[in-house]
């Protein structure tokens, strides 16, 4: 289910929208452990037109799992919701999470979002685990388990209608402040991901990994992050 949803998802980012890739990097292609290899990442990223920045990470393990995240951010303060998007495939279980996140601005364009929420808000709800983000998510987030043809119907009529909303919104330099306040917290009380990229990267190597891939800001002029390991500092 993975590889085709990552298919079609980037065919209606396309269609939607000019997509550049950017050039890859030491986070294309990495796994854990380094050796053994249980697990498999593939990161791209790319620049949307008028938006900002799109990360892909689809993840294969030797178990048999599969995931995919996408991250669109609009990193140049344009005013629409963050968008992050979880689907997991494994054995005969597989659900998308659908997450759009206001961080705390309320004049944000989501008229298509709350249409597409109609849609779908009858597909089984996913049951997870309590976190301080669930509760942070916008009301129209859609959290669903069911068939695969459902699911995947679903997750791209989200992003085609949140890619829709470009037109209609503009850029606001305070909504970055925004952003980067929100993104800290996914840094510091923890995401989705957290416990995965710590193992991958390291504590240091996670939060440079969430500021310049997954949740980057247009024109941020990033501190230096260090990390000392013994005698050496690890940049």
């Amino acid at each position: 289910m993975i590889a085709e949803l990552k298919t079609k998802m980037m065919e209606t980012v396309g269609n939607a929208v000019k997509c550049s890739a950017l050039p890859e990097d030491g986070w294309t292609n990495m796994s854990f452990p380094s050796l053994i290899k249980l697990m498999k990442f593939r990161v791209d990223r790319y620049s949307l037109e008028g938006f900002g920045k799109l990360m892909t990470m689809h993840t294969t393990t030797r178990m048999g799992m599969e995931l995919l995240t996408m991250s669109f951010m609009p990193s140049s303060g344009l005013t629409v919701p963050y968008l992050l998007i979880d689907a997991m495939s494994m054995k005969n279980k597989r659900c998308v999470f659908v997450e759009y996140y206001g961080c705390g601005n309320d004049g944000l364009e989501n008229n298509a979002l709350e249409e597409l929420y109609e849609t779908y808000r009858l597909l089984p709800d996913y049951s997870e685990k309590p976190n301080w983000y669930v509760s942070e998510r916008e009301s129209y987030s859609l959290i669903k388990t069911g068939e695969e043809s459902q699911l995947m119907s679903m997750a791209t009529d989200s992003v085609k209608a949140y890619l829709s909303m470009i037109p209609g919104a503009h850029e606001d330099e305070g909504y970055k402040k925004q952003l980067a306040a929100f993104r800290q917290r996914m840094i510091d009380e923890g995401n989705p991901s957290s416990s995965t990229l710590h193992l991958l990267l390291g504590k240091i190597g996670a939060e440079r990994f969430m500021k310049q891939a997954v949740m980057p800001i247009d024109g941020e002029v990033l501190p230096e992050i260090r990390e000392k390991r013994g005698s050496k500092w690890i940049v």
